[in-house]
């Protein structure tokens, strides 16, 4: 690697560039998002700081460094693999469905790449969406911009909403905040009937409009509190799943984690024994009978009981009529 990239300037530059983001970031982070050692991550924040560059430092286990004000990033030639990976980068979430900011998107990416040197941009990421949702891109940008927009204004809304267990009925929120959660746009609000703070998916809204009611977001309401590394918090109780897995399913169940604390113990006969934890009783019923003949429930009993009704009850579907 020429000296041009391994200068101190050019590293002082990358460092900057990380913490311009605006989030605490740990020296370890640090060093591993710009490929050095953490000792060196404290003189190069010493040689920006001298450079009058805001940057705050904070104590503690959970601490380390941020900017404390958006700077001015000198202009860096960009290497080949860092240019790749931007274009990869544009192409993957311009390609979802789900992505709501395309048009703003585009006019960002193309005003960094108006900045650089780029030799090829006809090499295109190929992304395919297996599942995609059956409603029209524009019909889910129309709901996500009624939603941000009652966000921001902060205003109740009534929506006709189509939920799996209970059908189409009538809701009042108070929406707090949007996001996506596999693949598909939701939103979190306060449940005016209910009392509490509730999970909306948005093309299951069948009808919605702003009441003339505004509200207050509850002090103690804090977002991360409704998700964790398996998803929504609050999508019932998770449940200890004890099974035997073979064929193609344990091939599947060693490349994806399918819930909380997953563990694989391979019997040696081409079977493994499989111990999660997951969420939603509908939801793990669906899994395990997904898996077809390739999986033998051990545990819970509520759920061996489950899958056996049905299939009884599916068996019963396809007796031939006499």
């Amino acid at each position: 690697m020429s000296e041009l990239y391994d200068g101190k300037a050019f590293m002082c530059i990358k460092l900057l560039k990380v913490l311009n983001s605006g989030r605490l970031y740990s020296v370890s982070e640090l060093a591993d998002l710009i490929e050095t050692k953490p000792r060196n991550i404290i003189e190069y924040k010493k040689e920006l700081e001298l450079m009058n560059y805001d940057i705050q430092t904070v104590p503690g286990r959970h601490g380390g460094y941020r900017m404390n004000t958006k700077a001015n990033i000198p202009s860096v030639k960009l290497l080949p693999n860092e240019k790749s990976a931007l274009f990869e980068a544009y192409n993957y979430v311009y390609s979802k469905k789900d992505f709501m900011r395309k048009k703003e998107l585009a006019s960002a990416f193309g005003s960094l790449m108006s900045q650089v040197d780029v030799e090829d941009k006809s090499n295109k990421l190929l992304v395919v969406d297996k599942y995609q949702l059956s409603m029209a891109e524009e019909d889910i940008q129309k709901r996500y911009n009624f939603i941000e927009d009652a966000i921001n204004i902060k205003r109740t809304i009534q929506m006709e909403y189509s939920s799996l267990k209970h059908g189409k009925t009538t809701h009042i929120v108070d929406p707090y905040k949007l996001f996506i959660y596999n693949n598909s746009w939701f939103f979190l609000a306060w449940d005016h009937e209910h009392c509490e703070v509730r999970y909306y998916k948005l093309n299951r809204m069948e009808s919605y409009e702003l009441t003339k009611k505004s509200f207050t977001v509850y002090r103690d309401f804090k977002a991360e509190n409704y998700f964790d590394k398996q998803g929504l918090t609050q999508n019932g109780e998770y449940q200890h799943v004890v099974m035997i897995v073979k064929g193609t399913r344990a091939s599947l169940m060693k490349e994806r984690v399918y819930g909380k604390n997953q563990t694989m113990e391979d019997l040696g006969d081409g079977s493994y024994k499989v111990s999660l934890d997951m969420q939603n009783d509908k939801t793990i019923v669906s899994f395990v009978l997904g898996c077809g003949t390739e999986a033998t429930v051990l545990e819970p009993q509520w759920l061996i009981d489950e899958v056996k009704s049905a299939i009884s009850e599916m068996g019963k579907k396809y007796v031939k009529q006499k």
